[in-house]
């Protein structure tokens, strides 16, 4: 791993730091993230940028949650825009893949149910210098759903559903709780389980414990297998996954993730300002 982020890390943080009006509430906040991967045993490497703007219908009240959980734990509506670039190089060969996506998150007042709705649009471009040839890639755009519950506080168990995809050929069943400790610990338990086209099964499982409502320190591995069925060769492979969370006001945190896996590694900044 190139650590080349450690620099901006450093500025960042003490950007961070800087005095900021303290906010008991919010109702909008700004997310960026650059990752840096390296691809083992090989010379390619990339990027990742990812940028995200969230409105929420009512104020969020943070007192007495975790600052990282409190809009969750209130069942926030919200409508968010989100935009990716990722880039990947080669021996002269180069791959880019963009991504942008607009959604709303809604939960039935009064209720335990939980809806979601949007658009996302991606397209790729590939090109090789040495042969002075380029290939770009028209947006291709997809509808999705999600539907899910809320039966207690701090819990939500949800599915996704994609335009023109059987569920019988490709599903997904997704759960977080968020569980309230002693004083201002808490914890927070995510998993997931993906089941694309009968052949590949996707299991995440990740936890984060809050030693206070600003700080949280996290694990967690995504599991990838390939059906040999399908495939020539039947085959697993594990990526696991540190993360850390500070909030150094109200409204303004930074995050670190790491993962390592059998086919590469990433190390990804990111920030969050509220307002």
């Amino acid at each position: 791993m190139k650590f080349k982020l450690l620099p901006t890390i450093i500025s960042t943080a003490g950007f961070l730091t800087a005095p900021f009006a303290l906010a008991a509430t919010y109702q909008s906040e700004l997310s960026a993230a650059y990752a840096d991967i390296d691809i083992s045993e090989s010379s390619e490497e990339g990027y990742f940028v990812d940028l995200e703007g969230k409105y929420y219908f009512a104020p969020v009240d943070t007192a007495n949650h975790p600052l990282a959980e409190a809009a969750f734990i209130q069942k926030a509506s919200n409508a968010y825009l989100n935009l990716g670039n990722a880039e990947y190089k080669d021996a002269g060969e180069r791959l880019d893949i963009y991504h942008r996506s607009l959604g709303v998150d809604f939960y039935i007042p009064n209720s335990m149910f939980y809806l979601g709705a949007g658009i996302s649009e991606r397209k790729s471009k590939a090109s090789w210098a040495g042969g002075n040839y380029s290939d770009s890639n028209q947006w291709d755009s997809t509808w999705f759903v999600k539907a899910g519950i809320a039966p207690v506080t701090g819990l939500l168990v949800w599915s996704e559903f994609t335009e023109d995809v059987d569920v019988s050929d490709e599903w997904d069943i997704n759960g977080k709780y968020v569980i309230p400790l002693s004083g201002e610990q808490a914890l927070n338990i995510e998993a997931s389980y993906e089941n694309t086209y009968d052949v590949i099964d996707t299991i995440t499982v990740a936890a984060d414990y809050y030693l206070d409502r600003h700080l949280s320190l996290g694990a967690g591995f995504i599991n990838t297998s390939y059906d040999g069925d399908r495939y020539s060769d039947s085959e697993s492979n594990t990526d696991y996954l540190i993360r850390a969370r500070q909030f150094f006001t109200d409204n303004a945190s930074l995050e670190l993730s790491y993962i390592d896996g059998d086919y590469g590694s990433s190390l990804m900044l990111g920030g969050t300002l509220r307002f």
